[in-house]
């Protein structure tokens, strides 16, 4: 799933090759992924981009009439190509410009959502917009604030992480980063960490996400689509040595999901084995 800082760069790039740029065809390959009250094709069509903006986990962008708010879930992503080339069969949205660049919406899972809606319709309304907390690559709380904020929760720590109503933009492979840096086991509840805990669990989150989008930022190639991971310290090392202590990397399950973590730098909550 595209995290903080994979969204905030990729909406660079958008902005860099769309703002101004007038949408000449509209194709749409599965309509299964779209949510719009009016016919998709007739609504874009000779729209121009004004801005491209991202929110958590939604990327928006603003055109001269309307909205397009796009919430890629697990495996949506996009790429700018030539219009002339091939259209896959994942492909559920493509936006011809006047230059001749498509921009195309892919999604395998067809988990994704992508919303059109009119310029005075409330975001409010795109399922979940509504209830998202700041966004975790430039939240302003002091570490006092986020202290009591995050107190107040007596969440599992990943859990917390990846509530956007708490901070949004976070997910499986920041939360694992940020909960390695900060030698915290995920299933640590934010009430059990004393002041100098609660101090590393602040710093870490802060460094790990401006780190993760220097990387990402460095590390994208021209084309779109890709995630890059190579920089994380835990996340899909399972079995390699810790980068801190040289103990095996764990990978285990966390509800529905894989979680990644070091036994010794993290270790678990009395009673548990992990």
């Amino acid at each position: 799933m595209p995290e903080w800082p994979d969204l905030h760069v990729v909406r660079g790039r958008l902005e860099k090759a769309l703002v101004g740029r007038e949408i000449v065809l509209v194709r749409v390959g599965d309509p299964l992924v779209l949510r719009s009250t009016q016919p998709v094709e007739t609504f874009l069509a000779h729209q121009r981009f004004v801005a491209v903006r991202h929110r958590g986990k939604f990327l928006i962008f603003d055109l001269d009439r309307g909205r397009i708010v796009v919430n890629p879930m697990l495996a949506g992503v996009f790429e700018l190509t030539d219009a002339e080339a091939k259209l896959t069969r994942s492909t559920a949205l493509s936006l011809v410009m006047d230059d001749g660049t498509d921009l195309r919406y892919r999604d395998d899972k067809r988990m994704g959502k992508v919303h059109i809606v009119a310029l005075d319709d409330d975001l409010r309304d795109v399922h979940g917009f509504a209830d998202l907390g700041p966004d975790a690559g430039d939240f302003t709380w002091s570490q006092r604030e986020f202290a009591e904020r995050a107190r107040a929760s007596r969440r599992e720590l990943r859990n917390l992480l990846q509530d956007q109503t708490f901070l949004a933009g976070i997910g499986n492979a920041y939360a694992d980063e940020i909960l390695w840096e900060a030698k915290l086991h995920p299933k640590r509840r934010v009430v059990t960490l004393n002041d100098e805990e609660i101090s590393r669990f602040y710093r870490s989150l802060k460094d790990v996400i401006a780190r993760g989008t220097t990387e990402v930022e460095q590390g994208l190639p021209p084309e779109l689509g890709t995630k890059i991971r190579d920089h994380m310290q835990v996340r899909l090392r399972k079995g390699k040595p810790c980068p801190r202590c040289g103990t095996p990397i764990v990978k285990t399950r966390h509800g529905l999901d894989d979680m990644y973590l070091c036994p010794r730098c993290q270790p678990p909550p009395k009673g548990q084995i992990r």
